[in-house]
């Protein structure tokens, strides 16, 4: 999470859980959690993203890039979460240029 703070990127979680499920997931976590996580139990998000297996009615891991006008600039999305930070942050810097991963 330093990298990309350091890059300049800010992280956010998306969670199929309910507040609920949430709340017991952040107080099950050892330590202070470095990512905010937001609670989406309708799948709205995951479903606006396309992270969203149809057939099978389930969520999918997403891993997107979003420029500051909000356009998706680079995706993953797949069965199983995206293991490669260092490859994330190389893209924003690439895509968005140093100076506008820096800001």
């Amino acid at each position: 999470m330093e990298a990309f703070k350091e890059a300049g990127i800010e992280v956010v979680a998306i969670s199929s859980d309910d507040d609920e499920g949430l709340r017991k997931s952040v107080e099950n976590y050892d330590g202070d959690l470095p990512i905010p996580l937001v609670a989406d139990p309708d799948l709205a998000v995951f479903r606006s993203y396309r992270a969203h297996d149809d057939f099978e009615e389930m969520p999918l891991h997403g891993t997107f890039l979003i420029d500051a006008q909000g356009m998706v600039r680079w995706q993953d999305i797949s069965y199983e979460p995206f293991m490669k930070p260092d490859f994330v942050i190389k893209e924003a810097k690439r895509l968005l240029g140093a100076s506008a991963v820096a800001n």
